[in-house]
């Protein structure tokens, strides 16, 4: 096939597909931009690939194929990035509370306890490993396993409840 014969076969399977395949990126991403964005994208890469397209037996299996996997990186870069944006957040009101010379456990207040701060503190800033921190504190390991998992745990349900408030339309 030549040139003008697969911008012909690309232009028709855009003119058949590209509106299905709009709406299917819409349903999933709840957003006609970057819905849109990702029809483009897989029409991009259609045409990179143009000429094992031209042969195969299910073009638009294969295009729909492509939008997916598009529409999953996609969406992994958005979910990196609203993380980052939220971490940028807690460092500010961390940064906020040492310049105001406010302990910073008052942050952690209402979402874990003392005792779950002094030991996600010691494992994630000061470094001790779990047998450490057993043995300074007298428990098993498990124990400090169950702590730490239950103070990670409350974190996670305050950050996804702060994220829907942040972020209501992407999720």
């Amino acid at each position: 096939m030549d040139g003008n014969s697969q911008k012909e076969f690309l232009k028709e399977l855009y003119m058949k597909q590209s509106k299905g395949m709009f709406r299917y990126a819409n349903s999933i991403m709840r957003d006609n931009y970057l819905a849109e964005d990702a029809v483009q994208e897989a029409f991009a890469v259609a045409w990179e690939k143009i000429e094992s397209l031209v042969g195969m037996v299910s073009p638009v299996g294969w295009l729909f194929g492509t939008l997916k996997n598009i529409m999953k990186k996609n969406m992994a870069e958005m979910h990196k990035f609203q993380k980052l944006l939220l971490s940028l957040d807690e460092y500010n009101c961390v940064e906020q509370a040492i310049t105001d010379n406010i302990d910073p456990t008052i942050l952690y207040e209402g979402i874990i306890s003392n005792e779950e701060y002094i030991i996600l503190e010691k494992l994630y800033i000061h470094g001790y490993t779990y047998k450490e921190l057993a043995n300074e504190m007298n428990v098993p390991v498990s124990t400090v396993g169950m702590k730490a998992k239950r103070a990670k745990e409350k974190f996670r349900k305050n950050t996804e409840s702060r994220k829907n408030k942040i972020f209501p339309t992407l999720m």
